[in-house]
């Protein structure tokens, strides 16, 4: 344990050893030398008399702790520790070994907050203890998946350790080019230039704390005549989310560079800083606040039997599909789910493809489920507590951050038997996935907005540009990699089409090749109303209304319907039900009820005469509908009831009559229509229509009082 003289004293005190511990350490080092010869009891006598003699230095008591936890007396280590910081509270050695104890002892976020201590309280010039603190602080915040912070921590290791190898590829295998994170969490984040000059102190510090409070007053104190108005530096807010994140404080670096995405005008900057915020939040202690979670449910058995005829009957269902374990002795494997309407166990499975419900670990008496998707965890957690015969307090569930290669988990697709178009398969439905179903479910990191309305919005739309690039870059060497997302982009607006919109004859038939390739279906809705209808074919006019309805664009879809009907009737398209039901919606939600009510008899028309009246029943219901957003009762019932003597066994048209005679506050012709539909639901053997048309008839009774 030899130190040089003239290098720092390693107790953290920034003097040269010669000038602090050296008049302790020769009986230290004997101490040290009993030990590595095995001699412990002969060298905890001599650390004693060197607390003896030394009784207030706090080095001396940390070199007896640093001994007793070697020797697995932790108990009496940390009251060696005690004495040590009774003498000083910020003794960084002992705030290191402590913080040591704590990560031995699985205590992250201690373990974290003690290091941390740690790298305030050394001097900078201790460069070989900073760069074992700032080791220990990368190994905590990479637990805690808060790669940004690990990012820093590491490189700061590196910058104090130059010659240490193991650090260069630890950094590299993480945050080089071919790092396996995404590219938002390992990118080489820098402090942007700002308007307004530094108070005071370096942006050259290994004390990450001194770059938050050069920034945090630079938003808060009242600007100076020549300054300007501080708060509206959007680079002072991204320095300082920057610099917080940096320090592992996600949950005060997101409110930091939410202040900057509000103020950059340059909405590609403004995504790159929202990409990071949605890093951020996947971190430990921000599960709440994120769109990405980790659910985890976790069992200790007594009996394997319950638990090996679990196994056995998912794989008999084609619903298990072991993984390669990590160590010997632990079984890992994914477990899908075939149908979201009901559980599938034992026999044959009703498809060739599943999705991932969860993914099971079992290591000598623990089962654990994990899933990174809320509604299909719990179906499989309510599968395994039913075939386990769990009492509600038998298991314990928890949340966790998401692990970045789960991020894209929900659009993934898993077919069942080999084929050659299975590839083709997944990325068309990864497509459907983000283009149709991602962009109307509301997301945390867009203020509780779906997508497609963010997209609108002038703040949330630069979040969005964030939150896809984040999903982008998780993608990267998962199997949907080859999904393009621009089409995604393209769809909600926040990129234009590489496509000429046609307007006139003349363009159309000098760019037919063009027109041939559009790609209506990765449209936005700004695009969908660039196009001219009329140089449209039947079949990308129909791209065109399905495009818009997927999007929400109402009007533009009512207008392509109204395009379709105009059109002349094709041989094998005769089925315009559809198109007609659209419109007549469409003018009930705008108000104009007659004209609702004329598509309707305009479409029954139109499929009598050529489509041989397959669609009258649909026609019908929408009818019944119609005349009850009319407030005509009579007419609703009359049309409800000849629709209902007609298929007597559709307990769906039923219903639907009950509920309309509810919403016109008409009881006594509910009550009617749901009972008379009960006793044929029993007649039929149908529980489910039973029931629903029983809560219907409870529903009529509470409204009659």
């Amino acid at each position: 344990m030899a130190l040089d003289l003239y290098e720092p004293c390693s107790c953290g005190s920034g003097k040269k050893f010669k000038w602090c511990c050296q008049p302790i350490f020769a009986a230290i080092n004997r101490a040290w030398e009993q030990e590595a010869g095995g001699q412990h009891e002969a060298a905890l006598r001599l650390m004693d008399e060197v607390v003896r003699e030394h009784e207030g230095n706090p080095e001396a008591w940390g070199q007896k702790a640093r001994l007793l936890y070697s020797q697995g007396k932790v108990e009496e280590a940390e009251k060696a520790l005690q004495k040590a910081f009774d003498l000083n509270p910020n003794y960084p050695a002992g705030l290191l070994l402590r913080a040591y104890i704590r990560f031995q002892e699985g205590e992250i976020p201690g373990a974290l907050l003690l290091a941390r201590r740690a790298a305030e309280a050394y001097h900078p010039d201790a460069r070989p203890q900073l760069a074992e603190v700032y080791l220990l602080i990368f190994e905590c915040e990479m637990r805690m998946n808060r790669p940004v912070a690990a990012r820093a921590a590491l490189r700061l290791a590196q910058r104090f350790s130059p010659g240490e190898e193991e650090v260069r590829k630890s950094f590299d295998a993480l945050f080089g080019p071919e790092g396996r994170l995404p590219a938002a969490a390992r990118r080489d984040y820098t402090f942007k230039k700002t308007a307004i000059a530094y108070a005071s102190g370096s942006l050259d510090t290994p004390r990450l704390g001194d770059l938050v409070r050069i920034f945090e007053p630079l938003t808060t104190s009242p600007p100076s005549p020549n300054e300007g108005e501080r708060r509206g530096d959007a680079a002072v807010w991204f320095n300082l989310g920057l610099a917080r994140a940096w320090l592992g404080d996600n949950a005060a670096a997101l409110e930091a560079l939410g202040h900057y995405v509000e103020l950059e005008t340059d909405e590609n900057a403004a995504g790159e800083a929202a990409a990071l915020m949605e890093v951020l939040r996947c971190g430990a202690g921000l599960e709440e606040e994120s769109d990405y979670q980790e659910h985890v449910f976790t069992y200790q058995f007594r009996d394997p039997h319950p638990i090996v005829n679990l196994l056995q009957e998912w794989e008999r269902g084609r619903r298990l599909v072991p993984l390669q374990s990590p160590q010997e002795g632990m079984f890992m494997g994914l477990v899908l789910e075939l149908s979201t309407a009901g559980l599938i166990t034992v026999g044959a499975p009703p498809t060739d493809a599943g999705r991932l419900a969860g993914y099971v670990m079992i290591l000598g008496n623990l089962f654990q489920l994990t899933s990174p998707l809320k509604e299909p965890f719990d179906r499989l957690r309510d599968e395994i507590r039913q075939h386990l015969a769990l009492g509600l307090t038998e298991a314990q569930e928890r949340l966790l951050p998401m692990q970045f290669q789960d991020v894209t988990t929900e659009a993934l697709l898993f077919p069942l038997k080999k084929a050659e178009d299975n590839a083709q398969r997944v990325l068309e439905h990864v497509q459907k996935h983000y283009e149709e179903t991602w962009i109307h479910k509301p997301r945390r990191a867009l203020s509780g907005n779906t997508p497609i309305d963010a997209a609108a919005h002038p703040t949330l739309r630069k979040h969005l540009r964030g939150v896809i690039q984040f999903i982008q870059d998780c993608a990267k060497g998962s199997m949907i990699v080859n999904y393009d997302f621009d089409r995604l982009r393209r769809k909600l607006g926040l990129i234009r089409s590489e496509h000429r919109v046609l307007h006139s004859e003349t363009q159309n038939a000098e760019l037919g090749a063009q027109n041939l390739a559009l790609d209506i279906t990765a449209m936005s809705a700004a695009e969908l109303a660039g196009l001219n209808a009329a140089n449209l074919s039947d079949e990308q006019l129909e791209q065109a209304y399905q495009a818009a309805v997927k999007l929400d664009a109402e009007e533009l879809a009512a207008n392509f319907a109204r395009q379709l009907i105009a059109r002349p009737m094709r041989p094998e398209r005769t089925d315009r039900f559809p198109w007609y039901s659209y419109l007549a919606q469409y003018a009930l939600r705008s108000g104009d009820k007659d004209a609702a009510l004329d598509y309707i008899n305009e479409g029954e028309k139109a499929d009598c005469e050529h489509n041989e009246g397959r669609r009258r029943n649909d026609y019908e219901l929408r009818r019944g509908q119609v005349h009850t957003r009319r407030g005509e009762v009579e007419q609703a019932a009359e049309v409800f009831q000849r629709l209902i003597e007609r298929v007597p066994n559709n307990f769906r048209y039923r219903g639907s009559a009950a509920e309309s005679m509810l919403s016109l506050h008409q009881p006594a012709r509910a009550l009617r229509f749901a009972e008379e539909g009960i006793t044929a639901a029993r007649q039929a053997n149908d529980r489910d229509s039973e029931q629903y048309l029983l809560e219907l008839a409870a529903a009529a009774k509470k409204q009659m009082g």
